[in-house]
């Protein structure tokens, strides 16, 4: 026969580990559709980048970041909304050309699919020369952008970097 000191002691233990089962967090890698996303910019760009701007569209996070060694801007689009289960996402980074996003190689990209987590990273130069046919000039702004199926923002996001020092 268990002692009534014994069986108080053990119900306690057995609530205090139900309590805390209870509290536990939903693990990094678990689904969920309403936990924290358990990336971070900086850790999807890589190293070395930095945070310019974010931009909150509801149902995810959109960042801008730049890498000032390879002068490089990086955008990512961080779900807040269905984490861990694959819905259409976009990233978006290009540099800019008479205030209109460029087009062509090297210029610019989108990464858009179903993911769980985040769409990109999406790199660009963030400043320098730009060939224009025959004709080259300097160049220190790029827009962005990112979205989920649940929100597009139609606003062009622009940025403009600091120019490279001579």
């Amino acid at each position: 026969m268990k002692n009534k000191k014994t069986s108080v002691v053990t119900g306690a233990i057995v609530a205090a580990a139900a309590a805390a089962t209870l509290a536990t967090p939903t693990p990094a890698g678990a689904s969920s559709t309403q936990g924290l996303n358990p990336y971070k910019p900086h850790a999807v760009c890589g190293s070395g980048y930095t945070f310019v701007k974010r931009v909150n569209i509801r149902t995810a996070d959109v960042y801008l970041m730049w890498n000032r060694q390879k002068n490089t801007n990086c955008v990512v689009t961080l779900k807040k909304k269905d984490v861990g289960t694959p819905t259409p996402v976009t990233a978006s980074l290009h540099r800019a050309v008479d205030g209109r996003p460029a087009a062509g190689t090297g210029l610019g990209s989108i990464q858009r699919g179903s993911f769980k987590y985040y769409a990109g990273p999406v790199y660009v130069r963030a400043t320098g020369a730009l060939r224009l046919g025959n004709a080259s000039r300097l160049e220190t702004c790029v827009f962005w952008a990112g979205s989920t199926s649940h929100d597009v923002d139609p606003g062009a996001w622009i940025h403009c970097n600091p120019r490279p020092r001579d």
